[in-house]
């Protein structure tokens, strides 16, 4: 099952996001819609839990470390809003959850730093 959603992370939402940020026009929104189809997958499967595997962070949670971290900080950058806590409560849930894990957090990308780089590409 593990296997399952890495592919379906890695190679649906993944490219399906970052597709959502880049594209412009009539594309920009038709990926929007397929993302946030792909972010209601991924909400279902928290139900009932804290992390994808349960109460500690695991696999797929480190699979979906793009949702968790780097999709709202290129929201912010481009001005687009995809995962949204009004649409998407338990998956902002689970990445504020999955931000404040003390392993995960020592290990992020500096917010601010990862905000300036997506805004100056974004002007480019």
């Amino acid at each position: 099952m593990a296997r399952f959603w890495a592919k379906f992370l890695d190679e649906k939402c993944m490219q399906t996001l970052w597709k959502s940020f880049t594209s412009i026009g009539a594309e920009r929104e038709k990926m929007h819609e397929e993302a946030r189809q792909l972010l209601s997958t991924l909400e279902g499967e928290l139900k009932g839990k804290k992390f994808f595997g349960g109460e500690t962070v695991g696999f797929i949670d480190i699979m979906a470390n793009f949702v968790g971290y780097w999709v709202g900080v290129i929201q912010e950058a481009v001005g687009a809003d995809v995962l949204t806590e009004g649409e998407f409560p338990l998956l902002c849930k689970w990445a504020e959850e999955f931000q404040n894990c003390p392993v995960i957090k020592e290990n992020l990308p500096l917010k601010d730093k990862l905000l300036a780089f997506f805004k100056e590409s974004v002007a480019s």
